[in-house]
């Protein structure tokens, strides 16, 4: 089955996919997780869209091998543009932060219109989470997934009203927070060491000091972090 190709990221993001959601998987490249998505009966039907035309095809013959081809429909794509309006729920995965921003900015109005967005990222997980709270939308679920030793985020989110996360919430995840998640916190591990050396470098080279207090909030903030989860 096409499905036992799909990785860790791939099997963790399906597992947030709301069930009976028409979804638009954009960025799909093979397509392994819309067949994934109608193997496992959470959605009747998805949207494979891909912004070229060569993984698009590769995403054509592993549906067909599927026989999924009446129930996944491959769309060239860029974002959501030549997305059909009936997909009320949109994933997009496999990227930069940065990257996934300008997909949103570019479909603000059908954002808007979701019963769910997942975004995965690999970097830049905070100017997502700042992304969702400027424009007061919910996130209902956050997971961290380390999958062949590369660390990655999923955050599921809605558009309904909620006030601003807080600092801490932006760069810890305000779901993830409160899970007790043992590779989340060796995560978070790591990235204070790695803050503290950055900062150790600019003291020792004397370089611009410009950044220093950002860092020094966001170390102060994981430090807090892990002493809190430590005493639990």
């Amino acid at each position: 089955m096409i499905s036992k190709m799909a990785n860790i990221r791939l099997t963790e993001i399906a597992k947030m996919v709301k069930k009976g959601v028409r979804a638009a998987d954009i960025g799909t490249d093979h397509a392994l997780l819309p067949i994934l998505l109608i193997q496992d009966h959470t959605c009747c039907k998805v949207y494979a869209c891909d912004i070229a035309s060569g993984p698009l095809q590769a995403a054509k013959e592993n549906i067909a091998k599927a026989g999924l081809s009446s129930r996944i429909e491959t769309i060239l794509s860029d974002g959501l543009q030549n997305v059909p309006e009936d997909a009320d729920a949109c994933i997009i995965a496999g990227m930069g932060g940065m990257n996934a921003l300008d997909i949103m900015n570019h479909a603000d109005g059908r954002i808007a219109c979701m019963k769910q967005i997942i975004i995965e990222v690999n970097r830049d997980t905070y100017k997502v989470r700042e992304w969702i709270s400027e424009h007061q939308y919910t996130i209902e679920d956050e997971i961290y997934i380390n999958d062949r030793r590369h660390d990655y985020t999923a955050i599921s989110f809605i558009p309904k009203e909620h006030s601003p996360y807080s600092r801490e919430e932006l760069l810890l995840g305000p779901i993830l927070i409160k899970k007790k998640d043992p590779s989340y916190l060796s995560y978070c591990l790591k990235q204070k060491k790695k803050i503290e050396k950055i900062l150790a470098d600019i003291c020792r080279l004397k370089a611009d000091q410009s950044s220093n207090d950002e860092l020094q909030c966001n170390l102060k903030i994981y430090k807090e972090f892990l002493k809190n989860k430590k005493n639990v």
